[in-house]
C-alpha cells in the first residue's frame, strides 16, 4: 500500500481521540457543577430544618404566638358583632393613616413570630 496513508490515518485518529477526551472532560465538568448545586441545595434545606428545630425549642415556653393570634382575631370577631362592627372598620380606616414604616414593622413582627418562610411562600 501507500506508505504515507498510515501516518495520516494515525494523525486523524489522534485528533479524534483528543476531541473525544475534550468532550468527556467538559461533560464531567458539567456533571460536577450540577452535583455541587444539588449538594448546596441539600445543605441549605438541612440548615433551614435545623433553624426550625431551634426556633421551635425557643418558642416552647413563649406566649407571643397566642398573644398575636388573639390580637389579630379581635377585629374579625368584632365584625360579627353588629354593635362593634363599625368600630372595627373605623380602626382599619385609622390604621391606613399610620406611617408605612409602622405597618411594615408590625408585619415583620407577625412574620417573625409565625415563620418567615411562610411569608416568602406567599410571594410564589
Amino acid at each position: 500500500m501507500l506508505p504515507f496513508i498510515t501516518p495520516i490515518i494515525a494523525a486523524i485518529a489522534s485528533i479524534g481521540r483528543s476531541w473525544l477526551d475534550i468532550r468527556k472532560v467538559k461533560a464531567e465538568g458539567k456533571i460536577s457543577i450540577t452535583q455541587a448545586k444539588i449538594q448546596s441545595k441539600i445543605k441549605r434545606y438541612e440548615q433551614i430544618g435545623e433553624m426550625d428545630i431551634t426556633a421551635m425549642k425557643g418558642m416552647q415556653f413563649s406566649w407571643k404566638d397566642e398573644f398575636l393570634t388573639i390580637l389579630l382575631s379581635i377585629p374579625m370577631v368584632m365584625c360579627f358583632v353588629p354593635v362593634l362592627a363599625d368600630f372595627a372598620l373605623q380602626g382599619f380606616a385609622i390604621l391606613t393613616q399610620t406611617p408605612e414604616w409602622y405597618r411594615w414593622c408590625f408585619m415583620g413582627v407577625v412574620t417573625a413570630t409565625f415563620g418567615l418562610r411562610t411569608w416568602t411562600g406567599w410571594k410564589k
